[in-house]
């Protein structure tokens, strides 16, 4: 599924909700890519869980059950889309969630991710935004906010993030604004040869998170029948 408008370009797919492309002026913001572990990676929400959270006391998946859902369309208009899916309750994990992502190609690339709980008991939610952005010139230098990320990436580290922050690749420069979010993660795929790791170059990972790394399972985590929780982000390229 394609849509253009004031010179963004993005390419979804339905299964998982992925962004599979997402372009500035033919510049390529984020992609879809041959890892060097042998995977392919694409742009996908993480929810209701990020990483390894809950998969013990929840049996929750990887990154939860949002990159594996069917995704379908609402309300889609010129410059707009939303997508939606559900999880059903099961005995480990006892709620039924609606799963809603907002995408807006404005001034900025505007993307919202909502959770909502429908019926079910009270249950920890996160939501984890995991971003596959391009970096034809390698991600070495990247800063974020002025801070060298280089060793975070290299490690899938962490970092703080602010309601406005700057993202400095060699190639290009993004503004990225944070509502409902106070970190990210950082990481790109690797192999090792011998006892060195070999990294993939053409992309790195940063992933705005609601709450890392202590939040999941926490009373600020929980979500009651009836409630909603939601985070966004706003990108910018600086020209």
């Amino acid at each position: 599924m394609n849509i253009e408008n004031n010179n963004w370009s993005l390419i979804l797919d339905l299964n998982g909700g992925r962004i599979k492309e997402l372009k500035y002026k033919n510049t390529l913001v984020f992609g879809t890519y041959n890892r060097i572990d042998g995977k392919e990676g694409s742009t996908h929400i993480c929810a209701p869980s990020f990483d390894a959270e809950g998969q013990e006391k929840y049996n929750l998946p990887f990154h939860g059950f949002a990159r594996t859902l069917l995704w379908g369309v609402k309300r889609p208009t010129a410059d707009s889309i939303v997508l939606t899916t559900h999880t059903l309750q099961t005995e480990a994990y006892p709620a039924e969630l609606e799963l809603t992502q907002e995408i807006t190609l404005g001034s900025y690339f505007k993307h919202k991710v909502s959770v909502n709980h429908l019926k079910g008991g009270e249950v920890p939610v996160n939501i984890g935004i995991h971003y596959y952005w391009d970096t034809p010139q390698g991600w070495s230098t990247t800063k974020i906010n002025n801070m060298k990320m280089k060793t975070s990436i290299e490690t899938n580290h962490y970092t703080a993030l602010q309601a406005n922050n700057t993202i400095i690749f060699p190639h290009a420069t993004y503004e990225l604004q944070a509502e409902g979010i106070h970190s990210a993660a950082l990481w790109t795929s690797f192999v090792y040869e011998g006892y060195e790791k070999k990294y993939s170059q053409d992309f790195c990972c940063i992933e705005p998170i609601k709450g890392w790394p202590d939040y999941f399972g926490t009373e600020k985590s929980i979500l009651k029948p009836g409630m909603s929780v939601s985070a966004s982000v706003r990108i910018k390229k600086v020209v």
